[in-house]
């Protein structure tokens, strides 16, 4: 075994300051915290950062030292005491490790703690009081995160993501785990160069397969060709959280620090040329069922109910546009996943086989919509565990808490104990219902889900229903975001601080 010694660590949210509720400990537990030994069993083989930091460690025979691994789908701020718990767990983990040759975290960029705006930069700080200066530290970071000039003072390598749907998290795992590796045995030096731009984007048009995303992705990839170039990302932001650290920001990591700056500066004007045409305007409500009437496809056409949408911070319980599809009648629908514990709790009391009246939805945030009172068949139940198969977290263990198929007025709906995204296929096949056979999917998503459904769909209509993650940011009361910013500024000029360290 290699004498080096690699520490590793997960610590991810992304957080909704607009939301009403707030992200507990609890919210970790159910979606994944993890100790020790428990981190290797728990993503060794997934296509995640942390499968890839286990692969390459692997693979250059190093001994792993798994620390702390904490997640909770995106929603409100994180408590207080969930975050000091976490992170204490963390030094508590580093501090009783025998001396780090290296440490690897994936981490998020848009955690927000209710008393902390800028959490995980909080977090490195706290770590190299603990590690010191000398251990070098590689991060990951979502494409969304809000950055802060600050987080490049604990070290200079971050590896973003560079696909939204993001598929490439194990891909910038491993390209983490090696620049690591090979800073400490080339004492190679690194610096990065980051600009933060006074722009916040909405995030529907950040899709990487097409779009202004995509020519700036490409763009940024053309600039690692360079060697001396070891990372260049551009960050689109989060614009839900109400926080001096929102917007766009462009980070590139390299050897060279003259070239690390130009290329931020490239890209960073790129940014502001493009910025107009992330600006898309979406169909209501009305308009988008009344395609779903007339639509005649072979494969099923997706109401995209993006701005209830869970991993945006959605509360995955609205029900504007479920209440006009009931009322529409559209015949071999599935709408999914709809976030309900009461209902879902009296479908599990209930039994398969039974009819029930429900009030559905409306409970966590009944300002988008109130309860639809209905009549529910209950088809099937589950405990609501499955593993992800297609390319997005490949392979990870995903709990619902408990999952009900039910059937309202001919239409199948996928109840859930948590507010999930229905990113995965598997989600709907694991209860037995096959979304292929439908004509129409209301989901709500927004453009994760596509890495695995849009070659199984013929059409997805993204509708612009009501719900906490609207893609109109007018409608929200921003009170700690920079100003001026653009969109909410159109007159705002293009300003920008470089910051290389």
């Amino acid at each position: 075994m290699s004498s080096l010694r690699i520490g590793i660590a997960f610590f991810y949210h992304e957080s909704h300051t607009f939301s009403p509720s707030m992200t507990n400990l609890n919210d970790f537990i159910n979606e994944g915290f993890h100790k020790g030994d428990e981190i290797i069993e728990a993503y060794a083989g997934t296509k995640t950062e942390v499968g890839g930091f286990i692969d390459i460690l692997r693979d250059k025979d190093a001994e792993i030292i798994p620390l702390v691994c904490a997640a909770a789908i995106p929603s409100g701020q994180v408590t207080k005491d969930a975050y000091e718990t976490i992170k204490e767990e963390m030094i508590s983990a580093l501090r009783q490790s025998e001396k780090l040759d290296g440490l690897l975290i994936a981490l998020h960029g848009a955690m927000v703690v209710e008393h902390l705006s800028d959490p995980e930069t909080e977090m490195l700080k706290k770590i190299r009081s603990v590690i010191g200066y000398d251990i070098p530290i590689a991060t990951t970071l979502d494409m969304h995160a809000n950055l802060s000039s600050e987080m490049i003072s604990y070290t200079p390598l971050h590896f973003g993501f560079k696909t939204y749907p993001h598929v490439d998290m194990y891909e910038q795992g491993c390209k983490a785990a090696e620049t690591l590796w090979s800073g400490i045995i080339t004492s190679e030096k690194y610096v990065a160069s980051f600009i933060k731009l006074p722009i916040m984007l909405p995030s529907i048009n950040m899709r990487t397969a097409e779009g202004p995303m995509h020519d700036l992705v490409e763009l940024a990839k053309q600039k690692e060709e360079d060697s001396d170039i070891i990372g260049a990302t551009v960050f689109g932001g989060f614009p839900y959280s109400d926080i001096p650290e929102a917007g766009v920001s462009i980070l590139v990591t390299g050897t060279d620090p003259t070239k690390t700056e130009r290329t931020s500066k490239e890209l960073a004007e790129k940014v502001w040329e493009f910025k107009d045409r992330f600006i898309v305007h979406l169909p209501s409500i009305d308009d988008a069922v009344k395609e779903a009437l007339s639509y005649n496809g072979d494969k099923p056409i997706v109401l995209a109910d993006i701005s209830d949408n869970p991993l945006s911070g959605g509360t995955g319980d609205t029900t504007g546009l479920l209440k006009k599809m009931l009322e529409a009648d559209i015949k071999n629908v599935l709408f999914g996943a709809f976030y309900d514990e009461e209902s879902l709790s009296r479908c599990m009391y209930s039994g398969e086989g039974a009819t029930v009246q429900l009030e559905l939805g409306g409970k966590e945030s009944p300002e988008f919509g109130e309860p639809l009172s209905v009549q529910a068949d209950i088809i099937r139940l589950t405990e609501g565990k499955f593993r992800n198969k297609g390319p997005m977290n490949t392979g990870v263990l995903v709990q619902t808490n408990g999952a009900a198929h039910i059937r309202v007025k001919g239409m199948d709906i996928l109840l859930t104990g948590r507010a999930l995204s229905a990113n995965d296929p598997e989600l709907f096949r694991h209860i037995g219902i096959e979304p292929t056979e439908k004509n129409v999917l209301g989901m709500k998503v927004k453009n994760h889900f596509r890495s695995s459904f849009e070659d199984l769909v013929g059409k997805i209509l993204y509708v612009d229903a009501p719900g906490l993650a609207s893609n109109d940011l007018s409608v929200f009361n921003y009170k700690h975001i920079p100003v001026p910013i653009w969109p909410l500024n159109r007159t705002v000029p293009y300003q920008f601080e470089l910051t290389t360290k």
